[in-house]
This record gives C-alpha cells, structure tokens and sequence, in this order.
C-alpha cells in the first residue's frame, strides 16, 4: 500500500513539475515576438490598442468605409492613427514600401503580403507577434491568424519593416 501510495505522488509531482524547465532554442524561441527596438514599451502597448480597437469591424470593398475595412486600409489607417505615418492605399503601393524583413526576423508591427488573388500581392496584415498577424478577412473582418494555418503560409509572399522607415506627416502637411 505504501509502495503505490508512492509511486501515485512520484507520478503526480513529476506531472506538475514543468518540463522543459529551462530551456533555449527550438520552436518556441524562434516562434516568440521581438520588440521592436524603435519602440518603447508604451508604444508598443499603444499600438496593439490601436490594434485591438479594430478586432470585429467588418470587412467592406473599397467603395464604403463607414464602418467596415479593407486589408490596405485597415494597415494603413492604423499607422496613421499611431504615428502620423502616411502608407500608400494600396496592397501593391504598401509592399513596396519601407524594408524588406526575412521571415525569421519578423517584429511585432511589421507588415506582412500575400497572394490571394491571380498570382499577386493582393492581401496585407501586421505581425502581431508568436506567428501571428491581424487583418481585415474577406469573411470574418478584422481577426488575428497563425500565420501557420495552411491557406497563409501557401499564400505568403514578404514582409516589410515600417517603423523607422517611412516619413511621417509633418504638421505643415497636416494643416494643409
């Protein structure tokens, strides 16, 4: 009776100890979000509430933005709202801009493109870090997605480095 007694809390003790205790490397540190180094903190928390403030809008064509977004302008409003940083309005014009960022060195507010329609950059979204981004789907309007999912890493074409990289809005151009 002892003996089970034993073994039942050995098991239970080894089934709540974490395992991998400490560990380096592998998936999980090649999947974590990296600060992006021009931005304190708490701009890093002002931009995702600025993201956030997006999640459940729906999705609308270019013709009527009352409510609803596109992928383009949904990136480029966000930045807009952020910083005063001016993006192009289109998906083509955006991936054109600032620099280009390899997949592995991905940051937290980098734009990421893909081709969803006839073989060309045609969808955009930001990094919002662990391998996923934020964007304005046809279907469901703004939501976050792993980058994973088998639909987006067949369509995944770059990504772009925006902060630090693009001029902002001056407050001549602003008052104009």
């Amino acid at each position: 009776m002892k003996l089970i007694l034993l073994l039942t809390a050995t098991i239970l003790l080894i089934g709540c100890t974490p395992y991998p205790r400490y560990r380096v490397g592998g998936v999980e540190a090649a999947q974590r979000a990296v600060q992006n180094e021009g931005m304190s903190t708490n701009d890093n928390i002002r931009f995702g509430y600025i993201l956030q403030s997006y999640l459940g809008r729906p999705y609308t064509g270019r013709s009527k933005y009352i409510d609803g977004v596109d992928c383009s302008f949904f990136v480029s409003d966000v930045f807009r709202k952020y910083d005063a940083t001016e993006l192009p309005r289109t998906v083509r014009d955006q991936f054109k801009t600032g620099s280009e960022v390899p997949y592995r060195q991905l940051r937290y507010g980098d734009l990421v493109f893909y081709k969803t329609e006839r073989n060309r950059v045609s969808h955009v979204g930001v990094y919002v870090g662990d391998g996923r981004f934020i964007h304005a789907s046809t279907s469901r309007g703004v939501i976050i997605t792993a980058m994973t999912e088998k639909y987006w890493s067949q369509r995944y074409v770059g990504a772009r480095r925006i902060f630090g990289q693009v001029s902002k809005k001056t407050n001549e151009d602003a008052d104009q």
